[in-house]
């Protein structure tokens, strides 16, 4: 009687959290606060020829998988843009999706070209900082005015490339707090026959940067990052083992040794069986997001011997706490998702409040695992983010 009453209490919450019906006192998940520290810990206790196997960093060209339409449609508007017309790029992809590894590509396979790259990691919305920026980028020492960093941009013998990822650091949503982004569209207007800009934006951020400043009018061409479907995905991860001739055993859990149709399979068919279902969990947890993928990967590693890796099944987080935070969580997660990450000092300026004030917002979420600060900014937990970016757009915090 007992089991029975189990059973039917399981499925009663299961439909509760369908609906979206959630305990008021829901808890945050202890896991949650653990997540990114368990996963670099799962990372470290690999041996050290497999760790750089799974880093989310930008893969070879040996992984480079299925990103032929967003190659393709960078390899038009570069042609487009030698033949003097006016081309400027737009990538809007979602953190950790592979953006590095599709642009290391690109410049595989056009001719050499002169190419700068850089990459934002704080916010840029001073004219000071706007210039200290790009004098150490191109190298420069004296440029305090945007005429003489145009001048400058023209009159090199060689056309260029520079590549801007995080482009969206160039603002802070305040009063005078888009002064940086705008020098820079009008830089970028006069000097389109020398340079191939590409500029590098979160959906979120250019979303909100075509609403406030109509950013799409600066960028002729939009390549928009799709999600890796679960079969990229697989092929992704199968790739990194063949590499070093790892073989791959899923481990299925008690509930799964039990159900009908496990016990059906013949014994060659239940790895295929147990590997589809991880995979279509797998892509489920990642939405498609290649980062989150091996991430979700990582932590399922049970065991490795020599040649052969033995992986668990992945258990979800329960993300039902999100619909229980205060308007004065969601308002300061929504700045954060807005602007792909804050110092405390910048938050300050975008809430208008004191840094005492706005450390006693964020470290809270920073201890239940809500945020993580791997720099000096506050992030999004990546576990999380997908969850929380639809909760806030569902309440129209973001659009």
């Amino acid at each position: 009687m007992g089991a029975i009453l189990e059973f039917f209490q399981k499925r009663f919450e299961q439909l509760k959290k369908s609906l979206g019906i959630v305990d008021k006192k829901a808890p945050i998940s202890f896991e949650l606060s653990e997540f990114m520290q368990e996963t670099e810990s799962s990372l470290q206790e690999l041996p050290n020829r497999y760790k750089k196997l799974y880093e989310s960093a930008p893969a070879g060209s040996q992984f480079f998988v299925n990103r032929q339409k967003e190659l393709q449609k960078l390899e038009d508007s570069f042609t487009n843009w030698t033949k003097n017309r006016f081309v400027t790029c737009a990538i809007i992809a979602e953190k950790g999706c592979g953006v590095t590894s599709l642009l290391n590509a690109f410049l595989d396979t056009i001719p050499p070209t002169d190419t700068i790259r850089g990459e934002l990691h704080e916010k840029i919305f001073t004219q000071d900082e706007y210039f200290n920026y790009f004098n150490s980028l191109l190298g420069t020492q004296n440029i305090a005015t945007n005429k003489e960093l145009i001048d400058h941009l023209n009159d090199t013998q060689s056309a260029k490339i520079i590549i801007l990822e995080n482009l969206h650091h160039m603002f802070l949503k305040k009063v005078g707090g888009f002064e940086s982004i705008k020098m820079l569209f009008e830089v970028i207007s006069y000097t389109t026959k020398k340079v191939f800009w590409i500029g590098i934006f979160t959906p979120e951020t250019w979303s909100f940067l075509d609403k406030t400043i109509s950013i799409s009018n600066y960028f002729t061409s939009e390549i928009v990052m799709e999600p890796l479907s679960q079969e990229n995905i697989k092929e992704i991860i199968s790739k990194r083992n063949e590499y070093e001739n790892l073989k791959t055993e899923f481990l299925p859990k008690e509930e799964s040794l039990k159900s009908t149709t496990f016990e059906k399979l013949e014994d060659d068919e239940k790895q295929p069986y147990l590997s589809d279902k991880f995979f279509k969990q797998l892509h489920r947890l990642s939405n498609g997001n290649i980062s989150l993928a091996l991430i979700y990967w990582v932590r399922a590693i049970e065991q490795m011997d020599e040649n052969v890796i033995r992986v668990r099944e992945i258990d979800d987080l329960d993300h039902s706490f999100i619909k229980n935070l205060s308007s004065e969580a969601l308002f300061a997660l929504q700045a954060l998702i807005l602007h792909d990450g804050l110092t405390l000092h910048d938050f300050a300026i975008v809430m208008n409040e004191s840094h005492e004030e706005c450390r006693k917002m964020l470290m809270p979420m920073l201890e239940k695992g809500l945020l993580i600060q791997p720099h000096n900014k506050y992030n999004i937990n990546p576990a999380i983010y997908k969850h929380l970016h639809d909760y806030l757009s569902s309440k129209n915090y973001i659009h």
